[in-house]
């Protein structure tokens, strides 16, 4: 049983009108998808994660065509629940993974500081399977490997469930010693190191936090 970790990226427009709206909104962004499952009858249920502005990922759903119903409470902390219609895109995108029997390792995290839609994710399968998966994609989507191996049988690797961003922040705050006891640095010296505000800090280390326990405990 093998697995491939690799970054796919769009050239051009994603597979959905409704995540492209939201990828190109300055102020809100898609940090990943925990779990798309087909609905009898129709349709597509998802829990994905926002961050920035979430009233601007309000607007763009419910202004959309394809979203049938959604949920993103003020305090799911950017978590949301969405009902939606595929697209012949989005179709043939999901095809290539199911058609070829690969297994979707959940999270898929969508990844920033990128001109196109890019997103990184891991797939479970046989070496015929997970190359047959990669040849069907459609030929607007590139598919960069980064890691190709035995798959041990690890289901979570909680650092995974970190976006790029959390990850800088985290990495930081571990050099610096702000996780030791009694705490060597302050938030006010991870801001300054990154740039930012202390509420900025503080909040990118509440959602880490959060999303460490919830990658340890399953929560």
């Amino acid at each position: 049983m093998r697995y491939a970790t690799a970054t796919i990226t769009v050239n051009g427009d994603g597979p959905h009108p409704t995540a492209n709206a939201i990828y190109r909104h300055p102020d809100v962004r898609m940090e990943r998808i925990y779990y798309t499952n087909p609905v009898t009858g129709g349709g597509y249920a998802e829990l994905v994660e926002f961050d920035g502005d979430l009233q601007a990922a309000r607007r763009i759903l419910g202004a959309s065509d394809e979203v049938r119903r959604f949920e993103l409470p003020s305090a799911s902390n950017g978590l949301c629940y969405v009902y939606f219609e595929g697209t012949p895109q989005f179709e043939r995108v999901r095809n290539a993974m199911f058609e070829h029997a690969v297994v979707v390792k959940w999270p898929i995290t969508f990844l920033r500081g990128r001109d196109t839609l890019s997103a990184r994710a891991t797939f479970v399968g046989t070496t015929d399977a997970i190359q047959a998966a990669r040849d069907a994609l459609p030929a607007e989507f590139d598919f960069t490997l980064e890691r190709i191996g035995e798959f041990r049988g690890r289901i979570a690797d909680p650092l995974t469930a970190l976006t790029d961003r959390q990850r800088e922040v985290f990495d930081l705050a571990l050099a610096a010693g702000y996780y030791e006891v009694p705490r060597e640095s302050t938030q006010a010296d991870l801001a300054e190191e990154l740039g930012c505000s202390p509420a900025t800090v503080a909040d990118h280390l509440r959602r880490i936090e959060h999303n460490l326990i919830g990658a340890i405990t399953g929560a």
